[in-house]
């Protein structure tokens, strides 16, 4: 019973990718072909296509934040604030290059947040940056809002001029907000 959810789960991841994170071209019948089984053990392991892509969804951004913390631990020649800037862009740039996937990313998250959600790993990540010189709780306060200040900006998208300021859509104006953002929470804290 595994075997066969973990072959439609890397199915569905596959055709994910393969559609570059645009979900609607992944069918559940394109799911059910490619892993030759029917129809309707999607929705008995899933209880639905949108249940998976979720899922899914979450395992592949995962890998890929997992990608940004690698080598984030702390180096005394690193500026915290500028560390924490580098890794908050790559994030924000790859919520706005992968639209469709971040959008289900935060969404699911809004739905049920718990300790093992996409945006806690997001936090995690961004706490390894900080390193060791804040305290835990800091720490935990500063990853959390700017995590927060990210997805709500992002889910601000094509208003985000109006709303912000800055176009979100536009990579340089993106930059400064996340510098600004940064600078803003660190101010008193280092």
């Amino acid at each position: 019973m595994t075997d066969i959810k973990e072959a439609i789960i890397k199915a569905t991841t596959e055709l994910i990718e393969e559609n570059k994170g645009d979900i609607k071209a992944v069918t559940a019948r394109a799911i059910a072909e490619r892993c030759d089984i029917a129809l309707g053990l999607i929705n008995y392991h899933f209880k639905s296509k949108d249940k998976l892509i979720e899922l899914c969804v979450q395992r592949i951004v995962n890998k890929i934040l997992l990608c940004f913390y690698i080598g984030s631990g702390e180096n005394a020649q690193t500026n915290v604030v500028s560390k924490v800037t580098e890794q908050a862009k790559q994030i924000m740039d790859f919520f706005f290059e992968n639209k469709a996937m971040a959008k289900i990313f935060i969404l699911s998250d809004f739905k049920e947040y718990h300790p093992k959600s996409n945006s806690v790993s997001t936090q995690n990540g961004l706490k390894l940056a900080v390193g060791n010189r804040i305290d835990n709780n800091r720490k935990r306060i500063l990853a959390f809002v700017l995590t927060s200040a990210m997805e709500t900006a992002f889910l601000a998208g094509d208003c985000s001029k109006e709303i912000l300021g800055c176009d979100l859509n536009d990579k340089e104006e993106r930059g400064r907000f996340v510098e600004d953002t940064v600078n803003m929470l660190f101010q008193g804290v280092l």
